[in-house]
């Protein structure tokens, strides 16, 4: 009947689902003919690019660098949200559920203030943490070092354990006790039984998430081009920015580079979608009434809780309090903790003096607002075509909403300012483009939100408002939007933070009339001044996170 009755719907519909998958595919076909082309696309094919990336030192050595930097912030993300997970799901110790709280945090944090945070603590000449044990030692000493690749490491690890710490901590949730409880009665201990029936057991939800990270780190660009570029430490992604600002540009040289890190992006998304279409082998049965038994931790109870929580604090809150005490100093001085060196006057400046600061809060609540509204639309008539529908174009769809999943930001941006720069009308240069990256880097989450809370409506519900005569407008205004507004709300929320931090994506599209906050903060870091720079990064954490201040009882988070 549904087939019959909505022709000129799917006929719509169809030609959304088109215009998507143009969207997200084209800017991947536009890196690789980018890369391979001896001037612009449409010029001469070569492989010039590909060898002199190989024949650069400086690409070899951002190579390398690249791939320790991902591979140890990964590393570092895993260890931490896994335990994190573990401790908090599945023992008896006290504060599980602020350190959960703790742990997602980073999500909705813009990572520079991570990054200023974490400068503030642990710089070699500025740090606490130095001033302290210089202090204590009666001389200039450096405990810690931020401006290293282990800072660099350390700071993208604890960016990334929140996503970690999602994936495993729903699995060890919904663990099936009557297993467990096998292996209990067949003497297995506490240690055994974690190492081989609980962890064994989530291996889809610990591989997607190691996968996940690591190309968020390997696409990573505010750290690198930050701390890394200070500390002498070059990564693809800031090669990838310096080759497209510098003069002259090296597009080729630029693409090729992003290249690599598409591949890179793209296998690990394709063995991401092999582990979870293999997950059904470790699927257990349970009943809705069965609960997992935690574990009793006895005298490590409350160590474990000091270590775990120091650890949650130490991925937001710790930072967070660096950056506030640092907005407030007239220079930026741990030792200077006076009341001479106390003011306002950076949020003055910042606030009301500084040119570009309200410009691109409105760029950015503009875009923020916008891109997360029509990536939810989007994401409405997408799952009604691929799952109520399931048209011709359904598997074409899915497979071209893993593309943006499995590329990282920068490279994306490559490929979307390489594909539209050339279109007639102007596209270039203004919002719209920027528009149109924020959209097709994140409707995929949308879809994923979207998706699953339409696979939990029943159909029945929808036939029977079709058969008292309402279109298929009127039935999704009527039925399933009102059924899916918790997880409706919830994407909209987090794209609409995510948009707002988001700068890897368009550090390659704006220009100085088009500029956002996010990358209106680069600016002020190149300025070098820390107080003006900790307000302006405090700005944006204010407007990212009020919304969900305030919505937050009414969204879920929860894709799953």
């Amino acid at each position: 009947m549904w087939r019959r009755s909505l022709s000129w719907d799917q006929l719509v519909l169809g030609m959304i689902c088109v215009l998507t998958v143009v969207m997200v595919s084209y800017p991947v076909v536009s890196v690789v003919l980018r890369s391979i082309s001896k001037d612009d696309i449409g010029s001469e094919l070569t492989l010039q690019w590909l060898a002199a990336l190989f024949e650069s030192g400086r690409s070899r050595d951002a190579l390398i660098n690249t791939v320790i930097y991902a591979a140890g912030s990964s590393a570092l993300a895993m260890v931490v949200g896994v335990g994190l997970a573990v401790v908090a799901v599945r023992t008896d110790m006290p504060g599980g559920r602020w350190i959960g709280i703790l742990a997602v945090l980073p999500m909705l944090v813009p990572p520079f203030i991570l990054v200023i945070g974490w400068i503030a603590i642990a710089d070699p000449n500025a740090g606490f943490v130095n001033i302290i044990a210089s202090l204590a030692m009666g001389s200039k000493t450096t405990l810690v070092n931020v401006n290293t690749m282990a800072g660099i490491v350390w700071i993208t690890g604890l960016f990334l354990t929140p996503y970690v710490y999602l994936l495993v901590a729903a699995g060890l949730s919904n663990s099936d006790p009557a297993v467990e409880e096998a292996a209990r009665v067949s003497g297995a201990g506490r240690l055994r039984l974690l190492a081989t029936i609980i962890l064994p057991l989530q291996r889809p939800a610990l591989l997607a998430a190691l996968l996940l990270v690591l190309i968020m780190s390997a696409g990573d660009f505010i750290i690198p081009a930050t701390v890394g570029l200070k500390s002498r430490i070059y990564l693809l992604p800031s090669l990838i920015w310096q080759n497209s600002n510098s003069f002259p540009p090296r597009p080729g040289m630029a693409a090729a580079q992003g290249l690599l890190l598409v591949a890179f992006g793209l296998v690990c998304i394709y063995f991401q979608r092999r582990a979870l279409s293999r997950g059904g082998r470790f699927t257990l049965l349970g009943g809705k009434g069965a609960t997992t038994i935690p574990f009793r931790l006895g005298r490590m109870r409350y160590p474990l809780a000091v270590v775990a929580m120091v650890f949650a604090l130490s991925s937001s809150v710790i930072p967070m309090l660096a950056v506030s005490s640092m907005a407030f100093m007239k220079y930026w001085a741990p030792y200077a903790f006076t009341p001479k060196n106390f003011t306002l006057d950076n949020f003055s400046y910042i606030l009301f003096k500084y040119p570009q600061v309200w410009p691109s809060a409105r760029h950015s609540l503009f875009l923020a607002v916008l891109g997360a509204t029509v990536c939810v639309l989007l994401a409405i008539a997408l799952a009604w075509y691929v799952i109520r529908l399931r048209g011709r174009l359904s598997r074409v769809v899915e497979y071209a909403l893993v593309l943006p999943l499995g590329i990282p930001g920068i490279a994306l941006g490559l490929g979307i300012l390489g594909a539209w720069i050339a279109i007639p009308g102007g596209l270039y240069g203004t919002l719209w483009i920027l528009l149109l990256a924020y959209v097709t880097a994140h409707i995929p989450i949308a879809m994923q939100f979207v998706g699953s809370a339409l696979h939990g409506i029943h159909a029945d519900l929808e036939d029977a408002s079709r058969v008292s005569g309402h279109s298929w407008l009127a039935t999704l205004r009527r039925i399933d939007i009102p059924l899916m507004r918790p997880a409706l709300l919830g994407s909209w929320l987090l794209i609409y933070v995510v948009i707002l931090r988001e700068i890897s994506l368009v550090i390659l599209l704006y220009n100085p009339g088009t500029i956002v906050l996010s990358v209106g903060l680069m600016d002020v870091w190149s300025n070098g001044f820390y107080p003006e720079l900790a307000v302006y990064s405090l700005l944006l954490m204010v407007l990212g996170l009020l919304p969900v201040a305030l919505l937050w009882k009414f969204a879920r988070f929860s894709a799953a």
